[in-house]
């Protein structure tokens, strides 16, 4: 059981990346649903100086995890520098442990210094043994992870997890592409 659990993890995580290679525009409905996960994370007051101090940050307002043994965890997100978008990034992760389970989050990665940046934009970024120990349910929890000059905080949105493991989660980095102007001058 715990195979073909772990199989449909991988093959779920592989097709999703995919999808990853063509063009993904920042438009409005995905812009109403980025403002809503920054807002969610605002209302946590001990944030406050993160969003003040950080050089940029990354937010993944929609993410899944699911586990059987093995595990993964895929998510969709957009790097802002300055307040303004530069990029969109694709999060996957590879976790073992005791888990079972499905859940839904969404995650924020404040970067403070610009070598974890620079590293980050160049689909080099990984948290590595990262470990949970945790039973997820709905809730406005803020969970911290830490890398020396990378602090990431996670919210849950639903379903449930149980969860004793440790993984890892890799980022790639894809720079938005300006829009051309189409029209014909005469």
């Amino acid at each position: 059981m715990r195979l073909l659990v772990a199989l449909a993890v991988i093959v779920v995580i592989s097709s999703l990346s995919g999808c990853v290679m063509e063009p993904v525009v920042y438009d409005q409905e995905r812009a109403e649903s980025v403002d809503e996960a920054i807002a969610s994370f605002r209302e946590h007051e001990e944030l406050a100086p993160f969003f003040s101090e950080a050089l940029a940050y990354a937010i993944f307002p929609s993410n899944w995890r699911a586990g059987g043994g093995f595990g993964g965890a895929f998510g969709n997100g957009w790097l802002f520098e300055k307040g303004e978008v530069t990029g969109r990034a694709l999060m996957t992760e590879v976790f073992v442990g005791v888990n079972l389970g499905v859940q839904a989050d969404r995650k924020i990665l404040f970067f403070r210094t610009e070598g974890p940046l620079d590293q980050f934009k160049r689909g080099r970024f990984e948290f590595t043994g990262q470990a949970n120990a945790a039973i997820a349910k709905t809730g406005k929890a803020v969970t911290p992870g830490y890398h020396p000059d990378v602090a990431m905080f996670v919210q849950v949105r639903g379903g449930l997890l149980l969860e004793v493991s440790v993984g890892t989660q890799r980022y790639d980095f894809f720079p938005l592409v300006p829009e051309t102007d189409n029209t014909e001058e005469d």
